[in-house]
């Protein structure tokens, strides 16, 4: 593949033969997530605040099996942005660290260094090694302002998009992302089309466009680079005694054939960047010349030996097993949809924080969360009529009610992803219909009725019902992008089933706006824990009082932990999630 626009080339992959994807770490709680298709390509939030979980049982023994070299040229893998599942289960490359000078680093057992254009070369178990990059040159880049970023089947929502854009005056293009592939009779479809802002600019220029685009309009654009020209270097492999044992063209790999892996120094431990130290992991290193022309630390493993890392630092560890294996299937789901249509310049797929999903490597892993990552090894969710990849999105906590996709992404409705009552049945029969008019949210949140994520075990009662208060001089401070002055009313003007909030009315003596998009009114307000809110006063104060932990799109992890411990199996818990989705062996 030519190296122009690689980063968002559209892959296709057909394969005919059946073959047999907000918040936590195991000190925190399940996290929120989603494939994030917002329409102003906004990240989610790590809305992360749940209680400690249970403490890992032991690590259980694991096989370590032969690892062989990557096929083909090891560029092509850290740039094409594309699924392969030639080996059986797709290989994933994620970030471990980005815009370094050196990298210390060492393997785990008997180690071979592939740079690239050079020989190999052995290395002893233990040995520490640095790399470095030498004679770099930065990656080209081209930068537009993201306006919205729709699935590619949404004609209808992306026509609308551009309507609205360029009645305010701005021209714009397409540009498609992410791929369509064929397997084992199902469907991995997560093209996605970008609309982009046209014109020549500078990151700077389009930095000041999305700027001025919040302040006059209330959208929160993001920023798309593109790569024109990848970027170059040589990556220098110095051993302990400072030499250099070998010098790879753009990529140099570190193999251990025994499958040990190997341990990465000043690895971040949190998202806040506290206690940077050394961590193991398995797979493949990939050292490369990243986007702004230092180094990049890279793992690239195939997809259930990343789940291993990946599933307990989204869902304590001592869930019950079905709850685990319902996150196991979910997490398969959405790296699946990602991949082809995120970090498109950067030298990965994924990344390992929350905003893909929260990869923590070796210390992560623990007996029962290996334990469901095996049990539903090669199992994704695809839809009950078209057999299409579901997105596995999920949030920490619905607080009774999902959510349907489109009143929290803006995209076109999924038929896998409707919002409905999260209670037993009896239960949910007293709230058909949704909560979308402010007096059955009013009565819903009052009353509390017994969700599965207020039963589960653990679960906190201040996050299943909450309140904010402000007071006027925070309201005012809150909201002055927006340039209403002081505000004089606050409402919300639309609601999705759940009763969140997708479009906000903010009055004040100098005018009023209105801010759409669930995540944005979340942020806008403080970053609010959720959208399913209502406003009050209490004399000069603001009082804000809702429910639920996070988008409640998709599966909510602490009402999974709720069913799980009620008796339901897996595939029960992501049926109701996931408006009867199937799930299915798809390598």
């Amino acid at each position: 593949m030519s190296p122009r626009l690689a980063a968002v080339a559209l892959a296709a992959l057909a394969c005919s033969a059946a073959r047999t994807p907000a918040e936590p770490q195991l000190s925190a709680p399940p996290a929120e997530r989603s494939a994030e298709p917002a329409p102003a390509g906004t990240p989610a939030p790590p809305t992360h605040d749940l209680p400690p979980p249970l403490p890992p049982p032991a690590l259980a023994a694991e096989p370590r099996p032969s690892v062989e070299s990557i096929p083909g040229d090891p560029l092509e893998l850290v740039w094409g942005h594309r699924l392969d599942f030639s080996g059986g289960a797709p290989l994933v490359t994620i970030r471990l660290l980005e815009g370094q000078d050196e990298i210390s680093f060492a393997p785990r057992g008997p180690a071979r260094l592939e740079p690239r254009g050079g020989d190999p070369v052995a290395v002893a178990p233990g040995a520490p090694l640095r790399a470095r990059i030498r004679g770099a040159r930065p990656a080209t880049l081209s930068y537009q302002p993201l306006l919205a970023q729709l699935e590619a089947r949404d004609r209808t929502g992306l026509e609308r998009a551009r309507g609205a854009w360029e009645a305010r005056g701005v021209r714009t293009r397409v540009h498609a992302a992410g791929g369509i592939y064929g397997i084992a009779g199902r469907v991995i479809d997560n093209r996605r089309s970008l609309l982009l802002a046209e014109g020549e600019w500078t990151e700077e220029s389009a930095r000041a466009f999305a700027a001025e685009a919040f302040e006059r309009w209330g959208e929160r654009l993001e920023v798309q680079a593109e790569v024109v020209e990848r970027p170059t270097g040589a990556v220098e492999v110095m051993g302990p005694d400072g030499s250099v044992l070998a010098t790879g063209d753009a990529v140099t790999v570190l193999q251990t054939p025994g499958g040990e892996g190997f341990t990465v120094d000043r690895v971040e431990r949190d998202a806040a960047g506290r206690g940077a130290g050394a961590r193991a992991y398995r797979g493949r290193l990939l050292l490369a010349v990243d986007s702004a022309g230092k180094i990049a630390a890279v793992s690239a493993l195939e997809l259930e030996e990343l789940l291993r890392g990946l599933v307990p630092s989204e869902m304590p560890a001592g869930s019950p097993p079905e709850a685990l294996k319902a996150q196991a299937v979910t997490a398969r789901s959405n790296v699946l949809a990602q991949i082809g249509t995120r970090h498109l310049a950067d030298p990965w797929v994924l990344c390992s924080d929350v905003h893909c999903q929260a990869y923590r490597g070796e210390v992560a892993h623990a007996a029962a969360t290996d334990a469901a990552v095996r049990a539903t090894a090669g199992e994704a969710l695809f839809g009950a009529r078209d057999h299409r990849l579901v997105d596995g999105v999920y949030s920490a906590m619905c607080g009774g009610h999902g959510e349907d996709n489109e009143a929290v992404w803006g995209n076109a409705p999924d038929e896998s992803l409707r919002g409905r009552p999260d209670l037993p049945p009896a239960a949910a029969a007293a709230w058909a219909g949704g909560l979308a008019s402010e007096a059955r949210l009013r009565s819903f949140l009052d009353e509390a009725p017994p969700a599965w994520c207020a039963r589960a075990p653990g679960a906190r009662p201040d996050r299943y019902r909450w309140e904010r208060r402000l007071s006027a001089a925070d309201l005012d401070g809150m909201v002055a992008p927006l340039g209403v002055g002081h505000v004089r009313t606050l409402s919300v003007d639309e609601r999705g089933a759940s009763g969140r909030a997708r479009t906000l009315r903010v009055a004040g003596d100098r005018g009023s706006a209105a801010v759409q998009g669930e995540l944005r009114i979340r942020r806008l307000l403080g970053n609010l824990p959720s959208a399913m809110f209502l406003v009050g006063r209490d004399g000069g104060t603001w009082v804000l009082r809702g429910g639920g932990w996070g988008h409640g799109a998709g599966m909510c992890q602490w009402g999974a932990i709720g069913r799980a411990a009620a008796g339901q199996d897996y595939r029960q818990i992501l049926r109701a999630y996931f408006s009867g989705a199937e799930v299915a062996r798809i390598y």
